[in-house]
């Protein structure tokens, strides 16, 4: 840029000082975009990283039933986050199950599924009345990009032997649970019924008489499960916060008109001689802050970020 030679030297500083506004500008968003770049790219990295692969625990894989009896094909995971379980015969493109849903019109085959502590995750394959036919090759199968599958060899061998014992067994019912519990402190009973040769329909809950339902009782979860393996239907009653409200005969009821009871009484405690000052602190020293290799780069590239907006000013 030329200047002429009567023009004031506050119009030449005035010009330099726009230009290198300017230039700061332009490094400024050129650093930016760098960094949220260089940013993305740790985030999908550490993503990655923390994802825990699935991994299938050990378990039988030749199993021998005999003909007319149950067969349950066992299948445990750890850290199958968000992925589905599929069963299906090994070379046939047929899924029979995907997930808890049962993909084929077969009613004697289902999914046992279970969670357990350490996500891990039961997803067994429970063929009921099991024929000569059924004698092969399955396979528990993770939807995945990546190959997961685990092999059960399942063996049929006859003739069926009948069972008089679960002809002549009658329906019975249990109910087990606290029956004193704090105030404020969560209620679980679990109802437990069995029918013989065939599963309870259904099983229903009443408090003093009462049927308990969605409506009437918001504050009450009632969960329940059918299990083919031990021929029973269990259902859980929960209270999350129990009140004073929550203290009563709860009754379990099968569909089969078999009745089990138990008597559930919320304590109040007494405040009157708590002591005072006695509420727990804080100490700065148990808790502890790591900072990883990411949170450094981050704080690396904020300093010189800074260090070039302060040459700009200057």
């Amino acid at each position: 840029m030329r200047f002429e030679a009567g023009q004031p030297k506050s119009s030449i500083c005035r010009a330099w000082q726009v230009i290198s506004s300017l230039y700061c500008r332009l490094l400024q968003l050129i650093i930016f975009l760098v960094i949220s770049v260089a940013l993305s790219g740790c985030s999908e990295s550490v993503k990655r990283q923390l994802t825990p692969t699935p991994k299938f625990l050990p378990g039988n894989m030749n199993v021998t039933v005999r003909e007319g009896a149950m067969a349950v094909l066992p299948c445990k995971i750890r850290n199958l986050g968000t992925k589905k379980v599929a069963w299906r015969r090994l070379n046939s493109d047929q899924f029979l199950t995907i997930g808890k849903i049962t993909w084929i019109k077969q009613v004697n085959m289902m999914v046992e599924h279970e969670s357990q502590p350490g996500d891990i995750t039961t997803w067994d394959l429970l063929i009921k009345n099991v024929k000569a036919n059924d004698t092969g090759i399955y396979e528990c199968q993770i939807t995945s990009t990546q190959e997961y599958a685990y092999h059960v060899q399942l063996n049929v061998v006859g003739p069926p032997i009948t069972n008089p014992d679960i002809r002549t067994s009658k329906p019975a019912i249990s109910v087990i649970g606290s029956t004193y519990v704090d105030y404020g402190e969560p209620i679980k009973l679990i109802c437990n019924a069995t029918g013989g040769p065939h599963i309870p329909e259904e099983i229903d809950w009443f408090k003093d008489g009462d049927k308990i339902d969605a409506h009437k009782y918001e504050d009450i979860v009632i969960t329940k499960y059918r299990s083919l393996r031990s021929q029973s239907m269990t259902s859980e009653l929960l209270v999350d916060r129990s009140t004073t409200d929550h203290s009563g005969t709860y009754i379990c009821r099968s569909s089969q008109d078999v009745i089990a009871s138990i008597k559930v009484t919320v304590l109040v405690a007494d405040t009157t001689n708590v002591k005072r000052g006695t509420g727990s602190q804080i100490h700065p020293n148990h808790a502890g802050v790591s900072i990883s290799s990411y949170a450094k780069t981050s704080l690396m590239l904020s300093l010189v970020v800074s260090l070039l907006l302060v040459r700009c000013v200057l």
